[in-house]
């Protein structure tokens, strides 16, 4: 094995030393449940929570089904450095590289441990597990849980839409066990505003969670052709979480487009959008007993 920046592909040969142990690491734990179901459902890479290890702040980085040159046919993975606005510019580092995989049948850990010269420099973004101390780790458990594909629909009839300048949200609605809700910005979001509608389906669940969740859906929202059922469709398929509780199209139509008499998308001041949602599984993290 061989380290490297998870942004580079080029890296050093260096020596590598294995061994196999019964202790645990001593400083960190990342336990993942139905590990084939994260690459299954799009999870190219995996970040645990933060940890503190000396003066500094860790993450474990791994990519299920590899990284660079290590893609396809192997799992990757790295410690990053979570503190880097601490470093002085220039400074970096020095650390020894250990890392742990528990063989579940004999009990044991193989732990693989690098040497180039006399400890590893990261500069800035990567860090490594340092020596080994006694006492139990912190962790973490990430799961997977795969839906039965559970699926609904819901319709929206915007009512007197020119006299809506602000961002308009529908009623709430369940799927699949969920909380959703569409949110309408009649003037555009952001760079489309003034020349675009804008749309999105919003998670009310991760809006207002303060747990490590996530849901996955794969979402369709539709604009009607009152006239010629000429719709307007756009699909997306997303992680809903508390980094990314909403997801959309900021350019779902242009307003030049949508207010045509001669369309069928806006008549007599009213407009109706329909969402269909598919919620395909959720993952979740629990502080892990080590």
């Amino acid at each position: 094995m061989v380290s490297q920046s998870a942004e580079d592909d080029e890296c050093e040969t260096a020596g590598v030393f294995s061994e196999t142990r019964d202790r645990p690491p001593s400083h960190y734990v990342l336990k993942l449940e139905s590990f084939s179901l994260f690459s299954a459902n799009g999870v190219d890479h995996i970040e645990s929570n933060s940890f503190q290890v000396g003066d500094h702040k860790w993450k474990i980085k791994l990519f299920p089904k590899g990284n660079n040159e290590g893609k396809g046919d192997h799992v990757s993975l790295y410690l990053l450095l979570d503190s880097t606005s601490s470093l002085p510019v220039g400074k970096g580092v020095n650390a020894i590289v250990k890392f742990f995989l528990l063989d579940q049948i004999r009990g044991d850990y193989l732990v693989v441990q690098e040497f180039v010269g006399e400890a590893n420099r990261f500069d800035k973004f990567f860090g490594v597990e340092v020596f080994i101390c006694e006492g139990l780790p912190l962790g973490e458990c990430y799961s997977i849980s795969k839906f039965a594909n559970i699926s609904g629909k819901y319709k929206w009839v915007v009512t007197q839409f020119s006299g809506l300048k602000e961002p308009h949200d529908s009623d709430e609605f369940v799927i699949g066990g969920y909380k959703w809700k569409l949110s309408l910005w009649p003037e555009g979001n952001k760079k489309y505003k003034g020349c675009s509608l804008s749309i999105f389906l919003v998670s009310v669940d991760s809006k207002s969670s303060t747990t490590e969740h996530e849901v996955k859906a794969e979402f369709e929202l539709t604009l009607n052709d009152q006239l010629k059922q000429k719709n307007i469709k756009n699909k997306a398929t997303k992680w809903f979480g508390a980094s990314t509780t909403d997801w959309g199209f900021p350019s779902f139509i242009e307003l030049t487009d949508l207010k045509d008499d001669k369309k069928g998308y806006l008549v007599a001041d009213e407009c109706t959008f329909e969402a269909e949602v598919k919620v395909l599984c959720e993952g979740s993290r629990k502080t892990l007993k080590c």
